[in-house]
């Protein structure tokens, strides 16, 4: 997260994005349906960048559609 401001809210794309992310993830076997589930109810809560990074930190780039997903903003 090099320049990125974790403070700076998201959108629901935003949001969405990562979801389509963690269910890529889910369906690679990288995430129990457990995790899933509450990564997913955490995405949909999420308010800032640092929130929804967190959520995909230990998961490696994607390489499917979501690695199409635009950056966070810059300040």
């Amino acid at each position: 997260m090099s320049d990125q401001h974790p403070e700076l809210r998201v959108s629901d794309a935003d949001r969405e994005a990562t979801v389509v992310r963690l269910r890529e993830a889910g369906g690679e076997g990288r995430l129990t349906l457990e995790e899933l589930a509450d990564r997913v109810e955490r995405a949909d809560a999420a308010r800032t960048w640092g929130e929804l990074e967190a959520l995909t930190a230990d998961l490696p780039a994607a390489t499917g559609s979501a690695a199409t997903v635009p950056d966070a903003p810059r300040k």
